[in-house]
């Protein structure tokens, strides 16, 4: 697989990973985005780094991703993405990041953004690439296997399909305004004092 992200996994060290996170996170330790690629740092060091108390690593990143990430937060980052340096994920909540996806270094990732597959193919090959510096509105979707150029801007709401070249932006369709449908008339309900007047004049009628 193609590492666009500057080597992210294997040039820098956990250590430095982690506090170049913190601080993206506006230095803040109980940041929830901070925390969801925490988990995803410790995850990775884990799969990389042999040994019992990696394992142990392992099966707690697991747990607290299943627990907390998931449940809690919203999230779904698998530690077989690669995801880049200083990469800022503002809005944790509803974040999908699937195996094998690229996520660039110093990308933004706001809430609701879906990087997924596209249909049954492989999920080695059918996930998107994200450059570096790439900036993603809430409720967008990256579907299939696309590269998005470097500094590319993906507006609220958009889906993308197709390959972005670097720099380039692309917006959501507006919404369309439709014309208010006119008011359907009702009838007006019947009192019960209309009813019994009705009924008094049936029953003077017979009597007549």
């Amino acid at each position: 697989m193609e590492d666009r992200t500057g080597g992210a996994a294997s040039s820098a060290g956990l250590t430095t990973l982690l506090r170049e996170d913190r601080d993206r996170h506006y230095g803040s330790l109980t940041h929830p985005g901070f925390h969801v690629l925490l988990v995803y740092r410790l995850a990775r060091w884990s799969m990389a780094n042999g040994g019992p108390a990696a394992r142990v690593v392992g099966l707690l990143c697991k747990a607290v991703n299943n627990l907390v990430i998931r449940n809690l937060y919203g999230a779904e980052v698998s530690p077989q993405a690669v995801i880049g340096r200083r990469v800022l994920i503002g809005h944790h909540q509803a974040v999908q990041i699937p195996p094998f996806s690229v996520v660039g270094d110093d990308c933004i990732l706001r809430h609701n953004v879906t990087i997924g597959l596209a249909g049954s193919a492989s999920p080695r090959t059918a996930v998107p690439h994200v450059g570096r510096g790439v900036e993603i509105g809430s409720g967008a979707c990256l579907l299939g296997p696309i590269t998005i150029g470097d500094r590319a801007k993906i507006g609220p709401g958009a889906l993308v399909t197709v390959d972005l070249p670097s720099e380039s932006t692309a917006f959501a369709q507006p919404a369309r305004v439709m014309r208010p449908r006119p008011p359907v008339a009702t009838p007006e309900p019947r009192s019960d004092r209309d009813g019994q007047t009705r009924t008094d004049r049936r029953d003077e009628e017979q009597e007549s």
